[in-house]
């Protein structure tokens, strides 16, 4: 091997996350790995209930308590972050690894102003800057995610402020510290599409200016598409897929679910009738107390057979760092 490989800054391995409930253990997240690099642009799809979220909350330690890393490991920068101390993920999270939360209403401090919440940031990270220094520093911030009025922006609740101007104080936030590493939970839900271009911008323009590593985490694909690179694909709390985002949309999926998910999007270019219906995916995402026999999606999978209902499916490579969960994955099509 040659001497220029570079080392991931974020490797996760085989990550599982339990959870007791009253109908016994699940499990949101199962053998989940993921590798990233500096300056990389990853996605994760998957419908609602697929381990999305809980995949993104376990890489900064903030799993609800009900919940617990099983086994696995999450090392970043080589220090392994399973087991550790909570004042070592406080001094990791929001400086180096930051988060968008999902839902900026409830993300955001109700009794504090927004000029607050910021302090307390620095607070907990750069305590020793100067008062002066960290204003301007503060309103740098919020003029760079396009807030035009930082200083009225910073005397405000975040109940005064509209939804695109409360996800855009999200992203400052998240920002805040420099981090070497941005998730990004659904930045863009429940906003139109002109702010979540805006705020989808942002975040690419700081990925590209920074060399920031990025992971989108999403149910839309045309966002994906628009902003990834790599992808990961997520049902019921397993990688069912990983793919570049050029084989992916160019070449086409590999898993079947990762195929009905493309096919269930508007104006998807294979589709050979753009004006009919789309092709909704058959069935739900099963719940995680009554997960079937052998591969997860096979009750809705139109390739399934009578091994995929018994056996669990093998992991197959499909292209260089790329593979799929499946007995049939579409091996042949994806060969450029």
């Amino acid at each position: 091997m040659g001497g220029n490989a570079v080392s991931p800054i974020l490797e996760v391995k085989d990550l599982t996350v339990r959870i007791d409930t009253p109908r016994g253990p699940v499990f949101p997240v199962r053998s989940f790995s993921l590798s990233l690099e500096q300056g990389d642009l990853l996605g994760i799809v998957g419908e609602s209930g697929s381990g999305k979220t809980m995949a993104g909350l376990s890489l900064l330690g903030l799993l609800p308590e009900s919940a617990r890393i099983l086994e696995g490991s999450i090392r970043f920068f080589g220090q392994e972050l399973v087991g550790a101390t909570e004042s070592t993920w406080n001094r990791i999270r929001g400086s180096r690894i930051g988060l968008v939360f999902q839902e900026p209403q409830s993300a955001l401090n109700p009794i504090l102003r927004i000029g607050t919440m910021f302090e307390e940031i620095f607070d907990s990270h750069r305590a020793g800057e100067g008062r002066e220094l960290r204003a301007g520093i503060i309103r740098n911030l919020l003029l760079s995610v396009g807030l035009d009025r930082p200083d009225a922006i910073i005397r405000s609740y975040p109940h005064q402020l509209s939804g695109g101007m409360r996800q855009r104080v999200l992203i400052a936030m998240a920002i805040a510290l420099s981090p070497e590493i941005l998730i990004a939970d659904e930045p863009t839900t429940a906003l139109d599409p002109t702010i979540s271009h805006q705020i989808l911008d942002l975040l690419l323009e700081r990925n590209r200016r920074d060399n920031m590593t990025l992971v989108l985490i999403s149910h839309d694909l045309g966002i994906i598409r628009r902003s990834t690179r790599k992808i990961l694909v997520l049902y019921a709390g397993r990688v069912v897929e990983s793919a570049s985002g050029d084989r992916f949309f160019s070449i086409g999926p590999a898993h079947p679910y990762s195929g009905a998910l493309l096919l269930s999007r508007p104006g998807d270019a294979r589709k050979t009738k753009r004006d009919g219906p789309l092709e909704a995916i058959r069935g739900q995402v099963p719940p995680l107390w009554e997960l079937p026999q052998g591969c997860a999606f096979a009750p809705r999978c139109p390739r399934a057979d009578a091994r995929c209902h018994i056996e669990p499916p093998p992991w197959i490579p499909t292209g260089p760092n790329e593979g799929a969960l499946c007995f049939y994955p579409s091996i042949q099509e994806n060969v450029a």
